[in-house]
Formats: C-alpha cells, structure tokens, sequence
C-alpha cells in the first residue's frame, strides 16, 4: 500500500500500489541481521583529505543506513572529491529487461547525490538524483525515488547488475560536510504497472492541510496585454482565474510629472465586477527619465514617484504589484543586466509604495527561469523585509514537474538568506503552441501543437498546486499575432481573434474535477514518471493521475464503485478488462492526466 503526502495520516478511501512482489527484489531494508551486509564506504582516491563513513542510523521506516562525508575545497585540497556507498552483491543480480532501483533517500541541498550502477558488461552509470520532486517538493525532506537503468538520457545497463552506489559530491566550490540518508534500496521493473486500488474507509477526518496545499483557484491568475477585452475575461474567469497580470506601463501613465490611471481604472472596474483582481507590472523606461532603463537617482527617483502614485491611487483595491519584469536579460534591461542596478530600482520603488500602503503586497520582478546568481546579487534582508515574495518565470526546458529540484534549491536559498517569510511567486509561465510538439516544431494553429499546449497545460497548472506556489501565473490569455511560426504568438489560451484553444477547455475540465474536493495529498510511491493526487468531496473521491515521459505506462483499477474515467478534455477513456474486476489503461506524457471517479465505499 502506498502512502499519501498529508499533513496527518488519513483514513484511506484510496490506495495505490506501484507493482506486485513478482517484480521486485529487496536489495537492503537495513532491519534485519544482515543489514549493511555487502556495502562499504568509498572516497576520492585522489583527495586523502576527504573523509566519512557508512552505518547504521534512523531511517525512513525503522533504521536505515547512514553516509557521513567530509569534502574538502580549501586553499591546500583538491574540490569536487566525493564519497559514496557501495554494495557489491554475493553474485550478480538477475537480469531484467527494464531495470530500475527505488529506495528512499534524504539529503542536505548543499550536495549533488547520485545513484552509481555497473553490470557483467562494464556498463556504468551515474545517474542524479533530483533534490526534490512534485511528491516531496522540500529540500532535505525524505523522499522516495525511482531510477530507471535503460533510459535513452542517462543510459543502460544491459548486463546483470554487480554494483549499485550512491555518491555525494558538494555543489559548490566549498567545504562540506554532513550525512545522506537511504533506506528500503529495491530492485524493480521500471515499467511496472501502478495499480490504483478502492479502499474500505471515508476520508473524512484528516488534519487542516497546509496553506500551500489548500484550493487551487485563488492562487491562479493570466496574463493579459489589452486593457479592453471584457469577451476574455469572461472566459477567464469561467476557467477559474481570479486576477490578471498586466504591464502597468511608466510611459503610458507619467505625462507631465502628471500620472494618468483611467485606462487601467477601467481594467479593474470590470475585473472587479468579476470578482477578480490585479497584479500590476510597474515596467520599463520612461524618455522624460533615462530612456529604456532608469539608471541615474534621479531616473530612479521618478520611477518611484511613479510607484507611489500607482500606490495611492490603488490603495484598498484588489490589486498587487511586480516590479519591472525579468531584469535579468537584456532584452529588458538594457544593454545588458546588472543586478545592483535593479537592486536600487526595486529598492526605490518598494519603499515608495509602502510609503502610502504600508500593506501593499509587492514582489521583486519575475527573473527568467531561476536565476539564483542574479536574485543573490539583487536582494538581500533588508531589501527582503519590504517584499512580499521573489519573482521567478521557470519555464523550464523540460516538462513542468522538472522544475521541482530547482524550486526547493530556490528556495532553501531565499529561506536562509532573505528570511522564512518571503514567498516564491510564480509571476509568468506558459507554454506556447508554436514549439511545444515535435510532429510541428513551428506552427502554432496545429492541431497537434495546440493539443500539446493544452496537456502541458494542466501538467503545468498541476505542478503549480503540488509545490505549493502562492501565486501563478498563466502566459497567455490571447495570442499575441496571427503568425503560426512566431513561437510568441502563440503562447494565448484563445487564438487572436479570440476564439479558445483546447488549452483553455483542458484547464477548464481540471477546475471542474477539483472544485468543491480536498486536496488529500500526493502519492508518495510511484512508479518513475508517474504521479497521482487525491481528491477528497462529498460525491465521492477522484484521483488525477498523469506519466511526465513518453513511454506509455500501464495503470489498473477497479471497477466496483467506478462512475468514470475521463481524459483532460472531459472525454471517456476507453479501457480494458483485466481479471478479478480490474481494468487498465495505458498513457504517456501526451495523453494527459485522466481522473478515475470512484464513489465513497463503505467496505
């Protein structure tokens, strides 16, 4: 049975297993008396000054083994020496057509952790494991992996296994020390079948659940680029967004040394009579002050007059602010970025709006992807104590759930070194229809891009509610031209015309599943690239599940107390008939996630 992410132990409606003891074999569970029996400890050979151990210690369940490291890099040694634990077994291991070791596992941010695997062929393998995932999105948290041995990425083990390692390495230029602890190492098939299975009890007494963890609705929001576009919004809104992000532009607004809000005044009377709110984007140069970027105290200066003035004029209002948008490229910091620059802009400008709104919620501006060296330079304590939140635009190179190692590097940093109560906003992220499938690498009106936007999508949106993100934001709400080539064009929920993409039913169709249900939590084991959440509600429960790679992947489940298993667009999956009243489906990760509805059993 697995277990679900939670925060107190539910009573189980559902439950779900990620294969049968047929396809696994327990390669040290560390309880019994032959724990630790075959492993040793290893250290750079070319590095004598680093050290450690291997032991036993408390483990995930019971006790588990304990790896001590002490790396060196100091003026005398020799950085990025390692350590690792490596179990050699009595003989080699069976062979398997699709290998894969799980184990459980927790490790400080501070270091890179990888699993080591060689076979009778010479074949070796070092493979990373990830500081985190969408099932246990903390740093330092203990958290179950699945590493495949015959991915086409990190490569194969054709032979029979004779040594399995896990190796840690420091990820800066630092000396380092401390311990990674492993439990219940297991050998499986990686193309196992998860198997989803109905359950006896209600879920009905579980503990109040986290604030990142609660209803996914408020937290969502789209960006927009008209201020007129009230046929949109409605579409928004129905979709479940409940603010919009929009470029409050400097230039448009300061005429004069006067400040002129009617065009946006006008945005929010119609957001407001949505029940929806802002996050204005206080952007780009002014040619009264600078040019493109304020540079100068003086341009500086006037940026944050115009700051206090948006502050002013929307204080009590439904409405918060970003300041600048992704200063650190040079497409919008020009020439090129520099971080103590933006520093005395936003520090400016956060000031100035707490001048006249001392409860204005303001976040620094969202930076492509996560770049940590940048946000390190721009933001420290004391400019922290004034926000409300770092800005971050992942988009990621890989699909959304790749974004959670990096997300909890993120921030362990902004925990340390900004403060515990800063949050990680996500103020941009989308997906265009343009570039995202292989089959039309460039034409965004596809059907088969547009279907891929729409999967990637949900997935996103998905990903968004797992990590616990306080504040996301869709890109776009209406593509930005008609051109299909021009991957920028094409980032819209609608067309330019304003017609919907399947992107928007997609989102739609999950807002739909989720609304009114408790977000019970995660699976916690999983087969690798599979992931399922649990819905809790009054008409019974769903569990949203969905594969992040592209070989397909066989899920089973009963059929007693099923009403319906359903794609991302509301459609029937079609299943087959597996014995002892189960059936199976198999996706990948285009299809989607499918949401199998089972009423409340009282078994």
């Amino acid at each position: 049975m697995l277990r679900f992410l939670c925060a107190a132990a539910l009573a189980p409606l559902l439950a779900a297993s990620a294969g049968s003891s047929q396809t696994t074999h327990i390669i040290d569970d560390f309880d019994g008396a032959t724990a630790l029996q075959g492993w040793r400890f290893s250290s750079s050979p070319d590095a004598p000054e680093a050290g450690g151990g291997l032991a036993l210690g408390p483990g995930h369940r019971d006790r588990g083994a304990v790896l001590t490291y002490r790396l060196p890099c100091e003026r005398n040694a020799r950085c990025g020496a390692f350590a690792a634990a490596l179990w050699t077994p009595p003989s080699p291991l069976p062979k398997r057509g699709n290998p894969a070791i799980s184990l459980w596992i927790r490790f400080p941010p501070e270091v890179e952790v990888a699993l080591l695997a060689r076979d009778t062929s010479s074949h070796a393998l070092r493979i990373p494991i990830p500081a985190a995932s969408l099932e246990h999105p903390k740093a330092g948290d203990w958290q179950y992996v699945v590493v495949p041995l015959s991915d086409h990425a990190t490569g194969r083990i054709t032979g029979r296994l004779v040594e399995i390692g896990i190796q840690v390495q420091a990820r800066t230029r630092v000396t380092v020390q401390g311990s990674v602890s492993f439990d219940d190492v297991t050998m499986r098939d990686a193309s196992e079948v998860f198997h989803v299975d109905a359950a006896a009890r209600a879920a009905n007494s579980a503990a109040p659940l986290a604030p990142e963890s609660s209803e996914l609705a408020s937290r969502l929001g789209v960006n927009m680029h008209r201020l007129r576009d009230d046929a949109a919004l409605d579409l928004a809104h129905a979709a479940g967004f409940r603010f919009v992000r929009v470029d409050m532009l400097w230039a448009n607004v300061e005429r004069g040394g006067s400040y002129r809000f009617f065009a946006y005044d006008t945005l929010l009377r119609a957001l407001d009579a949505r029940g929806m709110g802002a996050l204005w984007i206080l952007d780009y140069g002014h040619p009264d002050h600078g040019g493109k970027t304020p540079r100068t105290p003086q341009d500086v200066a006037a940026f944050g007059r115009f700051a206090e003035a948006a502050a002013i004029h929307f204080k009590g209002r439904n409405v918060r602010y970003e300041v600048w948008n992704e200063p650190n490229i040079s497409q919008f910091w020009t020439p090129s970025p520099n971080a103590a620059e933006y520093a005395a802009l936003l520090g400016e400008a956060v000031a100035a709006i707490h001048r006249v709104d001392p409860s204005a919620k303001v976040s620094s501006g969202g930076v492509s992807r996560m770049d940590v060296p940048f946000l390190s330079r721009a933001l420290n304590s004391g400019l922290a104590a004034g926000l409300a939140a770092a800005g971050i635009h992942p988009y990621p190179e890989k699909g959304p759930e790749s974004i959670a190692p990096d997300l909890a590097l993120l921030r362990d940093w902004a925990a340390r070194t900004l403060g515990a109560r800063i949050e990680i906003w996500d103020t941009e992220w989308g997906y265009s229809s343009a570039n995202a499938p292989k089959e039309a690498p460039s034409n965004g009106h596809t059907e088969a891009g547009r279907r891929r936007q729409a999967v990637l999508a949900v997935r996103e949106l998905l990903t968004v509610w797992t990590v616990g993100f306080p504040l996301a934001v869709w890109y776009d709400l209406r593509d930005d031209g008609p051109d299909p080539a021009n991957p920028e064009h094409n980032y819209g929920l609608l067309d330019a015309s304003g017609n919907e993409k399947p992107a928007l039913l997609a989102i739609r169709t999950l807002m739909e599943a989720v609304r009114g249900r408790n977000y019970a939590g995660m699976v916690q084991e999983t087969p690798a690239g599979m992931h399922a959440i649990r819905l809790d509600g009054p008409a019974g429960a769903i569990f949203v599940v969905w594969n992040d790679r592209p070989d397909r992947r066989p899920v089973e489940y009963p059929k007693q107390d099923l009403i319906s298993v359903t794609d991302w667009m509301g459609h029937t999956v079609k299943s087959k008939n597996r014995p002892a009243g189960q059936a199976r489906v198999e996706i990948d990760d285009s299809a989607g996630p499918i949401y199998l509805h089972w009423t409340t059993g009282t078994r």
